[in-house]
């Protein structure tokens, strides 16, 4: 996390003494400066409900300053104007009094909708002022969170050549397809997708979902733990494609599934965010999964680009051309913004969305709400019919929450104090009548 920014050149001292007064209900606050004391009860008070961000640390964004704190005692002070929550952490039975105009709420979560179905409904957006998600158009983007930079993309650290990846396939019976995956329970229905191109193509499978070969000792050992490390990202590079499937499909939402492959020179095979392109090196960085028919459709392609070697380097031109210039002129706007900072160390971009709402509060611009833009994660589709699959119960997760937020946002805009259990009730109710 970076470091505090400095009140001014001079700043030698900066202590915050915080004094909750019963009587005016005011916190004072005492930082000294060249020894000089200096007092304000004006500052903005910007509370973490789900504690999370900055706790209890006065914060200078660009000319304005604000408290940042996730001392839920200072929910009724007079000087609170928002209230910030992490979507995993987002609990209806645990929420503040609801006053939008006066004190509007905050949503960061770079999490797929399985971590908290609700949010991905009109009603539960339209709860918040701002937002920071997967999406391009939140008001602090997380889009590119898991990706390290424009350097790594380029890099040549755990390449392996095309001619190499062809002799493993031979003498150490690699198979030209990766999968690693022990999350088996998802929106997305990724197995039924990789099983059926499995019975077409050989994929090499690794973890818990679809196994049919086993790690070595020193990386099945804390296995998530070392997924970012040198062993990991240079057994990865061994292989041609890697199958890389979200666990839920929303716009924008990409993970380190798409950039681990493309930062070691393995061609990606995705599915996920149907605009994830717009963010690749270039067209043909990876092979997008909609673009065939059905399984056997792709594994034909694949078994081409598998014998074909020339045809297989196309896709690994940012690795392969010396001094590859990257034209994606909406990638590289993403990087030149913030450069003074590492894009993928997560505080930094909280940081961010604090100081974003602490100058927006001040400013006093137009208000809007966070809506389905935001974070845009339709009904699951079964990926091999394209079609809504209600076997699936994540499709039925989606529609109960529908209820669900239809019911918090009358409970919240009528200040009504939420029963889980009489919530819970109501909310079967909708969904039972078909009412969401």
């Amino acid at each position: 996390m970076k470091a505090e920014n400095s009140t001014n050149l001079r700043l030698f001292k900066f202590n915050i003494f915080i004094e909750y007064n019963k009587t005016y209900s005011s916190i004072m606050y005492s930082f000294q400066i060249d020894n000089k004391s200096y007092y304000s009860d004006e500052v903005p008070i910007i509370l973490w409900w789900t504690p999370f961000g900055t706790d209890g640390k006065l914060r200078n964004c660009g000319n304005y300053q604000c408290y940042f704190t996730s001392n839920r005692s200072l929910q009724y002070h007079p000087n609170i104007k928002s209230f910030l929550f992490y979507g995993t952490a987002f609990q209806i039975n645990d929420l503040p009094e609801w006053k939008s105009n006066e004190v509007p709420w905050g949503l960061l979560h770079e999490e797929s909708p399985r971590n908290n179905p609700i949010l991905v409904h009109q009603q539960t957006l339209n709860l918040f002022t701002y937002s920071s998600t997967f999406s391009r158009f939140s008001d602090v983007p997380l889009t590119l969170i898991d990706l390290p930079g424009i350097t790594e993309l380029l890099s040549k650290k755990y390449f392996v050549s095309t001619k190499e990846k062809t002799k493993l396939i031979h003498t150490k019976n690699l198979a030209p397809l990766l999968y690693i995956q022990s999350d088996c329970d998802t929106a997305s229905n990724r197995d039924i997708y990789v099983a059926e191109l499995m019975k077409h193509i050989r994929v090499d499978s690794y973890g818990t979902c679809l196994n049919n070969v086993q790690l070595d000792t020193r990386l099945k050992e804390n296995y998530l733990e070392i997924l970012n490390s040198e062993d990991f990202l240079s057994f990865i590079s061994k292989y041609k494609f890697t199958i890389a499937f979200e666990n839920a499909v929303c716009e924008d939402y990409i993970t380190e599934k798409l950039w681990r492959p493309l930062i070691v020179g393995s061609v990606p095979i995705y599915y996920g965010s149907p605009s994830f392109k717009d963010w690749l090196p270039n067209n043909m960085s990876a092979i997008s999964v909609r673009e065939f028919k059905d399984p056997i459709s792709l594994a034909n392609f694949l078994q081409k680009l598998v014998l074909n070697e020339t045809e297989y380097d196309k896709y690994l031109s940012h690795k392969l051309i010396n001094n590859y210039e990257i034209h994606n002129e909406r990638l590289k706007k993403a990087f030149e913004k913030n450069t003074t900072w590492f894009r993928n160390e997560f505080g930094n971009y909280v940081e961010e969305f604090e100081c974003f709402i602490c100058e927006s509060i001040q400013k006093k611009g137009k208000k809007k709400v966070v809506d389905k833009e935001h974070y845009d994660c339709p009904l699951p589709i079964n990926p091999l019919t394209n079609e809504v699959d209600h076997n699936n119960w994540w499709v039925q997760q989606w529609i109960v929450e529908k209820c669900g937020a239809k019911v918090l946002t009358y409970y919240l805009q009528n200040n009504f104090t939420i029963n889980m259990e009489n919530f819970e009730k109501e909310k079967l109710q909708l969904y039972d009548k078909n009412k969401c």
